[in-house]
């Protein structure tokens, strides 16, 4: 009888023990939530990542920490994921080029895109468009590169850096429509890119839609092409209308965690991030900052990272493109 009720007390706490692992596994997210951001203030990563802190706060009913780590085209802060604990309580809020363009011209990358984390969500696009002055001859896109044709090397286009989206869309133009057009590096970045056309120092640009739009709204700029359509511009052709499908590469943004996060966590940030992305508010935000909002779940954004990690290291490949 003694052994009898020894049995049912160890049964007991044994069942007590499982049902106390069980809820606080169903309990998750019990503390702060960090989101890491590989920009730093002020990026469109950083105002997603700001903006989304702010919805999830009240879904996931935990506070949600922005943290910048910027450096390296965001491979510090991709890297600082990848070696985070798999928990949930890491996050990336990460721009494209932490995935795919850095993997393409760096050998040395410190985390493997493909296998280092968990897919969780995909945001949206920054689309890319190639710009000239309004002042220029060029009203189109075919104009413009018949003109980089007939005079190779002859048309300087300033980027701002090699081995960026803009960069790699420009030479994927050029490869596909045989237009030898000259690339100009700006170290100082986009304003001074923006200064080089408006100065006539340079004659286009291939850079994303929010860096050029002002001056498009101003009429100093017209877009010869754009990669995919701008609801205020509909008239701007899109790269594949033009007949150049493959520019299409946009700076894509999405959330992360580290590799093999528990089932159970994805579960639970899945739906909660589909819902405060296509929350027509939210939605209403995010393309006043200039993105293409288009939600995708973690096997399509599976998808995505694979595809344009092979398409970036073709091209990186092709033209020489590496790491300095």
């Amino acid at each position: 009888m003694f052994m009898r009720q020894k049995l049912w007390a160890i049964s007991g706490v044994v069942a007590f023990a499982l049902l106390g692992s069980a809820s606080a596994q169903e309990r998750y997210p019990s503390r702060p939530i960090k989101l890491v951001v590989a920009l730093g203030p002020g990026s469109g990563a950083d105002a997603l990542a700001r903006m989304l802190s702010d919805y999830l706060r009240d879904d996931l009913k935990t506070e949600l920490i922005v943290e910048n780590k910027p450096g390296a085209a965001g491979v510090l802060g991709g890297d600082f994921l990848a070696k985070s604990k798999p928990d949930g309580y890491t996050l990336g809020v990460f721009h494209a080029s932490v995935l795919t363009t850095a993997a393409a011209i760096n050998p040395n990358l410190p985390y493997d895109p493909l296998k280092d984390f968990t897919p969780l969500a995909h945001v949206g696009t920054n689309p890319l468009a190639l710009v000239v002055s309004t002042t220029s001859k060029w009203n189109k896109l075919d104009e413009f590169l018949d003109e980089a044709r007939k005079n190779p090397g002859k048309i300087g286009c300033g980027l701002i850096g090699m081995g960026s989206h803009s960069h790699f869309n420009l030479e994927l133009l050029r490869i596909d429509s045989g237009a030898e057009i000259t690339r100009i590096p700006y170290s100082a970045g986009t304003g001074a890119v923006i200064i080089g056309i408006l100065g006539g120092h340079i004659a286009c640009t291939s850079l994303t839609w929010p860096a050029v739009v002002g001056q498009i709204r101003g009429g100093k700029f017209r877009a010869l092409a754009v990669t995919s359509t701008i609801k205020e511009f509909p008239q701007i052709p899109t790269f594949a209308e033009s007949g150049f499908p493959r520019a299409s590469l946009e700076v894509f943004y999405a959330i992360f965690g580290p590799a093999n996060l528990p089932r159970e966590v994805v579960g639970r940030l899945v739906p909660a991030l589909e819902k405060a992305i296509r929350d027509p508010k939210n939605e209403a935000s995010l393309e006043k900052m200039g993105f293409s909002v288009s939600y995708e779940g973690p096997a399509k954004l599976s998808e995505r990272i694979a595809h344009e990690l092979a398409v970036v290291r073709e091209v990186a490949a092709r033209v020489g493109v590496k790491h300095d």
